[in-house]
Parts: structure tokens; C-alpha cells; sequence
């Protein structure tokens, strides 16, 4: 989380350095936007690997990057790969919404480069709370403990609502002068402020799908994670926002309303998803409390309790 911040932190800096040429640097405008992102995300990208390589008490040599462990790959790759597809298709369809916007003309396309750069410190902490619910909830599940596991997801979700709603009402609080920043552009400034209401309905449902979508994958249920977001990121992400925008002349209010959609249907059908689990979770824990409490039903010879 706090490299997350840091990173977000050093992009505005530079943004800010390269949008106006301060402190001697070059006036690049949007090209200085692209390489403030590359330069915030490498240099993040530096403290990740300094934290994976001593985060398990002895520092992770270099060599251990190259040993190869099959039975673990395939572990790995079961969970993995559709996360890994998933996570590919949402930035492919960003790129392709960034193109419908770059097709609008520059204005559109800054105050939507913008935009992102705010938001991203509405659901920063969003985003933590849901990666550390995902870690929560796994070794919850793998203990066996099933009802915390559960709930545990519910709690982060109502926890990340608040915080991004919070974060998004710190943007409009201030609205005017963290815009004005960005740019005098009145064109901007005036759209940027009406986007950040948008806002207000953007975040929740985005916490909804961080939150809930995390939890199915701590439990190993990533591949229908993937079934239900690749068809939402391009039918409703991507093509509503397309009509909404430029058949129909939303512009970028076309634009939101897509994405909103997208993260309310995605997060929506998480929550179905997690529900479903609710049975499986809850009657076993059910019956695995009193068995392993009285020792009824037990396998005496391996401990193992029936579920």
C-alpha cells in the first residue's frame, strides 16, 4: 500500500513537471504524462522487488529464480492463468476506450488522462483493503477456518465502500484546486468536476468488484471470475461506452456510464458468485465444529473429520 502511494505520489509530481515545465524540465505535455507513468511504475516496481526478496525472513537469492518446480507450476498456473487472462483483458480494453477518447480530440483525451491520475487515490485504499482480504481469506480457507473466511469478504467490502467514497469526497472538497494543477484549460476543469461526481457511483462499484472478485480468487474460483468479466469488459465496458459516446454524443459521460456499468455488472454477478459459496462454506465449518469438538465422526487412525 505504501508503494502504491509513493507511486501514485511521485506520477502527480511528475505530471505536474512535465504538464508545465517546472523545476527545469522539459514542457511535454501528454507525451511527459506517459513518461511520468513509466518512470512512477518502474521505480514502484524496484521497492516491490527489494520488499518480495526479504519478505520471508532470509533475503530470496537470485538464483532461486531460476529453479524450476513443476507439481507447483501447475498449481500456480491452475488459479493463475485465468486471473492472468482476466487482468490482460482489462488493460487491452482500457487502451481501446483510451483510443475511442483520443478519437473525441485532445481535450477529451487530457481530461480524461486526468481523471485517472485522481482517481486512482479514491481506490488506492480500496484496492489494499481487497489484495489484503485476498490473502486474509486464503489462509483462512486453507486453515479451515470457513465462516471467517466467508464474511471476511463482506467485511473488507463495507470497509473499502466507505474508505473510496470518503477519498472521492476529498477530491470534490477540493476539487477546484487539484484540478487547476492539471490545467487552466475552463473546457477541462468544468468536465473534470462533473466526472468526479460520476465518480461518486464509479467507486462502490468498483469496491464491490475489487473486494468480491478477490475473495472467489483466494478461493480458487478464478476461472469464473474470468468467465463473467471478459464478456462484461468488451460488451459493456468497451461497446456501451462506444455508442453512449460517439453515435449517441455522450462524449466522456458515455464513456463513465459504460465503465460504470461494467463494474456494477461484474461486481454483481461476484456477489452471486461468493453467495453460492455461502452453502458450501458455512455447512462445512457447521459441521466440522461439533467433530472436531466432541470427536464424533472422526477418523480415528488419520484425525481426518468428514465435511
Amino acid at each position: 500500500m505504501y508503494i502504491a502511494l509513493g507511486m501514485n505520489a511521485l506520477h502527480v509530481f511528475l505530471n505536474y513537471c512535465f504538464i508545465f515545465g517546472a523545476f527545469g524540465f522539459p514542457e511535454w505535455g501528454l507525451m511527459g504524462v506517459a513518461i511520468s507513468t513509466v518512470v512512477s511504475r518502474t521505480v514502484a516496481l524496484g521497492f516491490q522487488q527489494h520488499l518480495f526478496r526479504h519478505a520471508f525472513g532470509a533475503p530470496v537469492l537470485l538464483r532461486e529464480f531460476r529453479r524450476f518446480h513443476a507439481k507447483l507450476l501447475k498449481e500456480v498456473m491452475k488459479i493463475g492463468w485465468p486471473i492472468s487472462v482476466n487482468g490482460a483483458s482489462w488493460t487491452f480494453s482500457q487502451v481501446v476506450i483510451f483510443s475511442i477518447i483520443a478519437s473525441m480530440g485532445e481535450q477529451p483525451l487530457a481530461a480524461r488522462t486526468y481523471m485517472n491520475t485522481m482517481e486512482s487515490f479514491a481506490f488506492t485504499f480500496g484496492w489494499s483493503l481487497a489484495l489484503a482480504a485476498q490473502i486474509q481469506i486464503a489462509h483462512l480457507y486453507g486453515a479451515r477456518k470457513l465462516r471467517q473466511a466467508y464474511y471476511g469478504a463482506y467485511r473488507a467490502l463495507g470497509f473499502g465502500v466507505i474508505v473510496v467514497l470518503a477519498n472521492t469526497g476529498l477530491l470534490l472538497l477540493f476539487r477546484s484546486s487539484i484540478i487547476s494543477t492539471f490545467t487552466a484549460d475552463p473546457w477541462i476543469i468544468d468536465m473534470a468536476v462533473s466526472l468526479l461526481w460520476l465518480n461518486l457511483a464509479l467507486q462502490p462499484g468498483k469496491m464491490l468488484n475489487m473486494a468480491l472478485g478477490q475473495s472467489l480468487g483466494a478461493v480458487g474460483d478464478s476461472r469464473r471470475v474470468m468467465t463473467y468479466s471478459l464478456p462484461s469488459m468488451w460488451l459493456v465496458a468497451v461497446g456501451v461506452s462506444y455508442v453512449l459516446a460517439v453515435p449517441l454524443h455522450w462524449g466522456l459521460y458515455g464513456i463513465y456510464v459504460g465503465m460504470i456499468g461494467d463494474e456494477y455488472l461484474r461486481g454483481t454477478l461476484c456477489y452471486f458468485r461468493w453467495r453460492r459459496h455461502r452453502k458450501h462454506l458455512l455447512l462445512a465449518e457447521a459441521f466440522r465444529e461439533p467433530a472436531a469438538v466432541r470427536g464424533a465422526g472422526a477418523d480415528q487412525s488419520t484425525g481426518a473429520v468428514p465435511l
